[in-house]
């Protein structure tokens, strides 16, 4: 899902067409892709999970700042809204 429309957001871009409210979609979905990613990571390693000799917190928590930072999953579906 993310790759796809990571993809046609890159198409649209080449011809000129993309919206914001594209970026938010691909900003929205792929974060949380993301996000759910590491936390399965985390979740399979257990309590070594949230360990600093383990990428998947450091990962989890990036993502958590980059959640907020970029706009939250609500700012982007007001835009998505419009």
């Amino acid at each position: 899902k993310a790759q796809l429309l990571a993809h046609r957001l890159a198409q649209l871009k080449d011809v000129g067409t993309v919206k914001h409210f594209h970026i938010s979609m691909a900003k929205m979905n792929n974060v949380e892709i993301a996000l759910d990613a590491a936390r399965t990571a985390r979740d399979i390693l257990g309590g070594v999970g949230i360990l600093d000799e383990h990428q998947c917190f450091r990962h989890m928590y990036n993502l958590e700042s980059v959640k907020t930072y970029e706009g939250t999953h609500d700012v982007h579906l007001l835009i998505l809204g419009e």
